[in-house]
């Protein structure tokens, strides 16, 4: 049995971050979702398990999404 997908959802915005986890969750029924709310949560969560998608927003509070 293959594992169910898993994504990174990196927002510092509370509203978004839901609205995209409703989002995946409606392409994708069986989804693991994980979020983060800053740059370096996202790092942390990326050294446990790599996601096999990320969607990251550019402006973080600490610093550039694409970093």
């Amino acid at each position: 049995m293959k594992a169910p997908a898993s994504a990174l959802i990196v927002e510092d915005l509370p509203d978004s971050r839901a609205w995209l986890s409703q989002i995946l969750v409606q392409a994708f029924a069986d989804i693991k979702i994980a979020t983060a709310n800053t740059l370096a949560e996202a790092r942390a969560a990326v050294a446990v398990s790599a996601p096999d998608l990320a969607l990251v927003d550019l402006g973080l509070p600490d610093g550039n999404g694409v970093d």
